[in-house]
């Protein structure tokens, strides 16, 4: 055995040492390789998908395995024989194989390397993998595994996945969540995906109402804009602080303003600037947003009609609009 460190030692060759396992990092370790084990046996065994290539992170393991797609019944199966492994505590052992003779057992996959001694990782009477890594000594010791997701790589499908302590946690936090939504709906746990739908069925349905009512409301409201806009040369100069609102209205209203007379319309919000000129008017919108940018470090383009820029900081975008007059200078 090999242990590698960083920096120079404190200690020269020949010096006894003495060295300590980390616990804690070694369990994790430990069910993260034999539940890697099981669950790739048991996409095998459920789902017929081999795995392709794992991968043991501190806080994530994942399995791609060899096919585009596999059905979430299927995976909910592999999972629970997984875990069906793990609770009759099978025996895990550790054995020493020639190449030669590897083709005796039931490996899941020959190594590619022809030659020498394999450490073959024997789950039993369900897997026999080689892996150099650290295993249980039995599959009680994995705990849990529990599947959290999965995407795509290489064309293949991989599954994300946890063990033992890690995989409480996540339950954990995962539950304390779907709590606080469930209590804040008023609903049972069980019920909180279909109550936050049900919130957003109705946040939905009126939000397109608010829309139609602005779309009624539009025409007083361009006559109390018009009758206080800045007069800058003879043309009307109106200001819009979108803050708050969705700002893709913004264009929509800007051009309802200019259609109904000609005039100029600077709206903004957080770090968007959006412009409007009416029609025969001696002004261009992009014209004016690129000023715009240049007084204030932003960036922007555009029609001479309609014109919008972005980059601007929050403060110099008040500015504008408590000054429209500025963007002439």
């Amino acid at each position: 055995v090999i242990h590698i460190g960083s920096g120079t030692p404190p200690f020269a060759v020949g010096d006894q040492v003495e060295g300590r396992v980390d616990a804690e990092r070694r369990r994790d370790n430990m069910q993260k390789h034999t539940g890697q084990h099981i669950l790739s046996r048991a996409f095998i065994e459920i789902c017929g998908a081999a795995t392709v290539s794992s991968r043991l992170g501190e806080e994530d393991c994942t399995v791609e395995l060899d096919r585009e797609s596999v059905d979430q019944d299927c995976v909910r199966r592999a999972e629970k024989r997984a875990n069906e492994i793990i609770f009759e505590n099978r025996p895990v052992t550790v054995h020493f194989i020639p190449h030669a003779e590897l083709s005796k057992y039931p490996l899941r996959k020959i190594p590619d390397r022809q030659e020498g001694e394999y450490r073959i990782i024997q789950i039993a009477d369900y897997d026999w993998s080689a892996c150099g890594g650290t295993h249980c000594t039995a599959t009680g010791s994995v705990g849990l595994i529990k599947i959290t997701g999965h995407d795509k790589l290489r064309g293949h499908i991989r599954f994300h996945f946890l063990t033992g302590l890690m995989a409480l946690d996540d339950y954990r936090w995962r539950y304390e969540q779907i709590e606080a939504v469930a209590g804040l709906l008023t609903r049972h746990g069980r019920e909180a995906a279909a109550g936050v739908a049900a919130l957003l069925e109705d946040n939905g349905r009126l939000r397109r109402r608010i829309g139609e009512l602005k779309k009624e409301l539009l025409p007083s409201r361009i006559d109390g804009w018009l009758s206080q806009a800045l007069i800058y040369k003879d043309v009307p100069v109106i200001a819009l602080d979108f803050s708050g609102d969705d700002f893709k209205d913004a264009k929509d209203t800007a051009l309802a303003i200019v259609k109904r007379r000609p005039a100029i319309v600077i709206a903004g919000a957080d770090d968007k600037l959006l412009m409007a000129v009416g029609n025969n008017l001696p002004y261009s919108a992009v014209d004016l947003v690129k000023k715009a940018a240049a007084q204030y470090g932003g960036r922007g383009g555009g029609t001479p009609q309609l014109a919008q820029g972005g980059g601007f900081s929050p403060e110099d975008i008040k500015v504008l609009l408590a000054h429209p007059e500025r963007v002439f200078d």
